[in-house]
């Protein structure tokens, strides 16, 4: 069924049940398009900052709602009974407008099945920084509308439309010592939109240690698409230092790993194979949460970084296990999240002949450490030893 802007109708005429998938697709050259979900009260407010959902909140507490691969799921029978409209909109991150849009959608896919499709484009819209595309709202009974609304302001000014609150990271100015006073309510928890691209290769951001909370780990996840493969063979790689692709796998396997060096000189890698998973509560202090083997996984592999200050060096790594032979098909990406900011890392220039990214170098910069962007290709794991220099002896494996 294909609606237009302003249409609205009843979920179960469309023969649309609780549980669904949303995907918004929407692109211009140039262009960096953020997708994001409001759960909204019967006020119209954002009166849980835990459901807004976007890329620093990919999923609520109760995971009935997240965004992973660009799509969010939803399960309208599990959210509190306080939302009431889920409010779907795109945002540019930087420059441009929305008028440079191309042919976009905002599909409605349940069960594998597209059941309603609302199409716009850039001629909907003039100087606008951001989109309310659709929204889906409870009215007797769970109802889908076709917004199309242009917003003049991005995100942020969207967040404060909805009634959340955005941190800041402003350094009070020294105040004299006064008696202590009695503990303030505590107060609703603000949003942070912070996030930096590293575009290009050689690209960095520092991680100043001395302000970042010791408690909250960085938090490292990988992320990919499976791939149409339009005739692509799909392939099984045979172990660390296969080349050759022989085994056909349904899926796309990849494997978020990294190889370190901690300034009391201890080495290792950390990997899915072989079962190199690390430790939260011991050296290395750095652990990988599991091996998604399919993808199926919405908040994809995930590393954790408990103790940075003990970091020399960190090659922060993606290795095509199966399922392609391409870096190319699978639109790989990482984000480094450091409890302010997030760092996305995008493979934008990917060597199709060689199955390993080095995708980051986290190193010690003074006190403090410091993110490069290297997207580095290598044929396999020694290779990519050999120009970082760690000096491990490689066997082959497999899973």
């Amino acid at each position: 069924m294909e609606i237009t802007r302003g249409q609205k109708l009843k979920l179960p005429d469309a023969s649309i049940g609780g549980v669904f998938d949303v995907i918004i697709d929407a692109s211009a050259p140039g262009m960096t398009i953020d997708k994001s979900c409001f759960g909204i009260d019967a006020d119209g407010r954002l009166s849980d900052d835990r459901y807004f959902i976007f890329y620093n909140q990919k999923a609520s507490p109760c995971s009935s709602l997240s965004l992973a691969d660009g799509a969010f799921k939803v399960n309208l029978s599990t959210l509190p009974p306080t939302i009431k409209r889920l409010v779907f909109v795109i945002t540019i991150d930087g420059v441009g407008t929305m008028s440079a849009l191309g042919q976009s959608s905002f599909r409605l896919v349940e069960a594998g099945v597209e059941k309603v499709m609302f199409p716009f484009s850039g001629s909907d819209f003039a100087s606008e920084k951001a989109v309310m595309v659709a929204e889906v709202y409870f009215k007797d009974t769970w109802r889908l509308a076709a917004v199309g609304q242009g917003f003049t302001g991005g995100l942020s000014a969207l967040l404060k439309h909805f009634g959340g609150q955005e941190t800041t990271q402003v350094v009070p100015p020294p105040a004299p010592p006064v008696p202590p006073a009695p503990p303030a309510p505590t107060a609703a928890p603000k949003v942070n939109l912070s996030k930096v691209t590293l575009e290009k290769r050689g690209d960095s951001r520092k991680i100043s240690l001395a302000k970042k909370s010791s408690s909250v780990p960085i938090h490292i996840n990988l992320q990919w698409d499976e791939p149409n493969k339009g005739g692509e063979p799909a392939a099984k790689a045979g172990g660390f230092l296969s080349g050759l692709f022989s085994q056909k796998s349904s899926a796309v396997d990849l494997d978020l790993g990294c190889m370190y060096r901690l300034k009391s000189g201890d080495m290792g890698v950390i990997q899915p194979l072989g079962g190199y998973f690390g430790a939260d509560s011991e050296s290395p202090w750095i652990r990988l949460d599991k091996d998604d083997r399919t993808g199926a996984a919405a908040d994809g592999e995930n590393m954790y970084v408990h103790r940075p200050e003990t970091i020399d060096l960190m090659v922060v790594f993606a290795l095509i296990y199966s399922g392609t032979a391409r870096f190319s098909s699978v639109n790989g990406r990482v984000s480094i999240k450091d409890g302010e900011t997030e760092t996305e890392i995008r493979l934008n220039n990917p060597d199709d002949g060689k199955r390993l990214c080095a995708v980051a170098r986290i190193h010690s910069d003074g006190g403090d450490i410091r993110i490069v962007k290297d997207e580095l290709y290598f044929t396999d794991h020694k290779a990519c030893d050999e120009h970082y220099g760690f000096g491990f002896r490689w066997v082959a494996g497999k899973k």
